[in-house]
């Protein structure tokens, strides 16, 4: 392990440093050996919950001019918190969620769970 690697992970006690809302938060660290010999320190992989089920989750209707900073500031009190309106919906493309006035989406509990 490089000097640098081992600062990096040494530094962040092994996890990711990011905000505490991001969806990264507390993401362990990994370290790889790409094809030209160099160590990369990356953030795992992270796996999305189960996605809310209509019933099990507050529902939401998509109306024109939505967007998802807003929903995020609206039902989490934080605009960089629109990524728990995609995970609660498994939606790859977030934009796409949007993009039907009428449609309903699922609302997560935005504490990282479906």
């Amino acid at each position: 392990m490089t000097d640098l690697t081992q600062y990096l992970l040494s530094n962040t006690d092994e996890t990711a440093d990011f905000a505490p809302n991001s969806r990264y938060a507390g993401a362990p660290l990994k370290v790889m050996m790409d094809s030209n010999g160099i160590e990369r320190v990356f953030v795992s992989r992270r796996f999305v919950p189960e996605p809310a089920a209509e019933g099990n989750a507050p529902m939401l209707l998509v109306r024109e001019g939505d967007r998802l900073d807003l929903l995020g500031a609206a039902y989490y009190a934080e605009p960089s918190r629109w990524w728990h309106i995609a995970d609660a919906n498994l939606e790859a493309h977030p934009g796409d969620l949007l993009a039907t006035p009428g449609r309903k989406i699922a609302l997560s509990s935005g504490d990282g769970e479906g």
